[in-house]
């Protein structure tokens, strides 16, 4: 009789259970960590730690079996670098090309060898598990490097640089401690290893390329239909991780950056939708994989290995990292606060954190166990996470790398009169743009020596630019639906839905959908615009408007504004209009409102 595997047993009671917690705890620990802006690895480990080896609500291994939690753990972390992948955009890296290139190869080589070395000393393991374990601790990765920079904030080429490493080095690393462990288990030479990881790598870039290219033939050509497009291209990275494997193990790594990175600078289709659509299963999956991993720990095991982890996590922070960094960047041209700021970053996250998990069972399996090599990772991977997370920002503006808080305005119209509100704004020594796609107003902003965006919004150069004036919020001044909803969902993506702002539209207007939260109150797009060409905008402190004056923006110390929608505060500094009396009405009582999303 065969025997029915756990997760089919687990179904019928504990596993659908089990799957709702994980999910709400890691999409629910990415939103705490958010609102209280630390990286939110550290919060999903912890959250995981609490509900599998503590208080013991969830057994992974148990609940899932280990012959379907591992593979799918390991084509969950290739998915990660698949959207990790599509955000590698190459032209985008002016400087620093050489150093991710050292930072990879000599860099991991020598995090490598220091690794291996401290952990022998350290640690009752033999030399070969020493050098695993160094292998593991080699990679970095983009769930952690990536929200880091984004608390951060360091200029180019230095946030391009970690970005890409962080991406990089994850199936680079994954394929040296693939290639050390079977030579572990069948005793290889030095060069047949050598050999070993060209072909892993090799297999994971054309499988990876492959599967690009069939992609963009298949988007160019209209062979899939829109509202397939997404899925068929998740469904592509798991074919190419898939075919890669069967190849070689662990190819599938490589296999999924290099689809990702060949279809981010691909000039065929546009690949903004693939790029929203990733990160959504990006977080997703982040949060899923963290909480399973967290689970697992063995806290006893943990306990064991902490003191001499946590001389290791100092070798590996205050030795390995800055020559890392020293002999990737000699003769690079990097400034010396950039060197400082890379020698500080080198968190360890997901990939390590699995395939030491899954490597261990392999081990165990072969009858050759290393029960120090998973509590030995998950340490590096808590401190480390700890450790940066935590000092990251400090640091950056420390060595003078971070760049400045946004806190300008993004105002996107056809109109006239956003040129002369942007005047004023940039009057008060606020950064302010003006998005537009008509060349009359393009032309006109830059006459009066303001910035004007005048590339295709769906270009990536919108968030370059967003980025470089220091953009933190974006008004749709427009009554045009069409150019609305289109810059809409571009800045949206950049800015997010909380920050993106829109003039109401007339009363008459009742099919247009507002695409933002509501700006100046019950102020409507023809009375604004009226107002500005007979009044203009004008400066006053809030308690001198008069009556029929609107207050658009409180103006405050730091350079920056907020949207009025009320009434203003009596001691601000106000930027007001005076908008014609109320347009007559065209529709009944009855008629439906429009609302603002919130």
């Amino acid at each position: 009789m065969l025997d029915t595997p756990n997760w089919v047993l687990a179904s019928e009671s504990e596993l659908p259970l089990t799957i709702a917690i994980i999910l709400t705890l890691g999409v629910g620990g990415q939103w705490v960590a958010n609102r209280l802006r630390i990286p939110g690895v550290l919060l999903l480990l912890t959250a995981g730690i609490f509900v599998g080896p503590i208080f013991e609500v969830i057994k992974p291994e148990e609940e899932f079996g280990s012959d379907v939690l591992f593979p799918v753990v390991s084509l969950a972390v290739g998915l990660l670098l698949y959207e990790g992948g599509l955000g590698l955009k190459i032209d985008r890296l002016t400087a620093g090309r050489s150093v991710i290139l050292r930072l990879v190869t000599v860099g991991a080589l020598v995090t490598w060898l220091i690794g291996w070395a401290a952990t022998s000393l350290l640690f009752d393991v033999s030399n070969s598990h020493a050098a695993l374990i160094g292998a593991i601790l080699v990679v970095s990765g983009p769930t952690v490097v990536i929200p880091l920079l984004h608390l951060s904030r360091p200029r180019e080429p230095t946030g391009s640089i970690l970005r890409w490493e962080g991406i990089v080095i994850d199936p680079v690393g994954a394929t040296l401690a693939i290639v050390v462990l079977d030579a572990t288990l069948n005793e290889n030479s030095a060069s047949k290893a050598a050999f070993e990881i060209a072909i892993t790598l090799g297999a994971g870039a054309i499988a990876g390329v492959v599967v690009a290219g069939l992609a963009m033939a298949a988007l160019h050509y209209h062979w899939i239909p829109d509202q397939l497009l997404n899925p068929a291209m998740i469904a592509g990275a798991v074919v190419a991780f898939a075919a890669a494997d069967v190849i070689r193990p662990e190819a599938g790594l490589m296999a999924t950056t290099m689809l990702g990175l060949v279809l981010a600078n691909q000039h065929l289709v546009p690949n903004h939708q693939l790029t929203a659509f990733s990160e959504d299963v990006g977080h997703l999956i982040l949060g899923t994989l963290f909480i399973v991993l967290g689970a697992m720990v063995d806290l006893g095991d943990l306990r064991s290995v902490f003191p001499e982890a946590l001389i290791l996590i100092a070798i590996l922070v205050f030795v390995a990292r800055p020559v890392a960094v020293w002999l990737s960047t000699i003769g690079s041209g990097l400034a010396r606060n950039d060197k400082y700021f890379l020698m500080w970053m080198a968190p360890r996250g997901i990939v390590a954190a699995s395939v030491a998990t899954v490597f261990s069972r392999t081990l165990a399996d072969s009858g050759d166990p290393v029960p120090e090599l998973v509590p030995i990772v998950f340490a590096t991977v808590i401190v480390t996470v700890a450790l940066y997370g935590l000092t990251a920002t400090w640091v950056a503006v420390k060595t003078r790398v971070a760049k400045t808080q946004p806190n300008g305005v993004a105002l996107v119209s056809n109109s006239p009169f956003a040129i002369e509100l942007a005047d004023v704004l940039a009057s008060q020594e606020i950064p302010v743009l003006v998005v537009s796609t008509s060349k009359t107003v393009q032309r006109a902003t830059f006459r009066k020596g303001l910035l004007a965006y005048d590339r295709p919004i769906d270009s990536h150069d919108l968030d370059l630019t967003l980025d470089g004036v220091g953009i933190k919020q974006a008004i749709l001044l427009t009554d045009d639906e069409n150019f609305a909803s289109h810059a809409a969902y571009h800045l949206t993506e950049h800015l997010g839905r909380a920050n993106l702002y829109q003039v109401q539209p007339d009363e008459d207007d009742d099919d247009f959908e507002m695409r933002g939260r509501s700006a100046f109150g019950e102020l409507t797009y023809h009375r604004l615009a009226s107002g500005a060409s007979k009044g203009g905008f004008h400066i006053v402190q809030g308690a001198e408007l008069r009556d029929g004056d609107m207050a658009l923006f409180e103006l405050r110390d730091n350079h920056s504004v907020s949207l009025v929608n009320g009434a203003p505060d009596p001691e601000a500094t106000v930027i007001a209009v005076t908008p014609d009396a109320e347009r007559r009405r065209r529709k009944t009582d009855s008629s439906p409102a429009v609302r603002a999303p919130t």
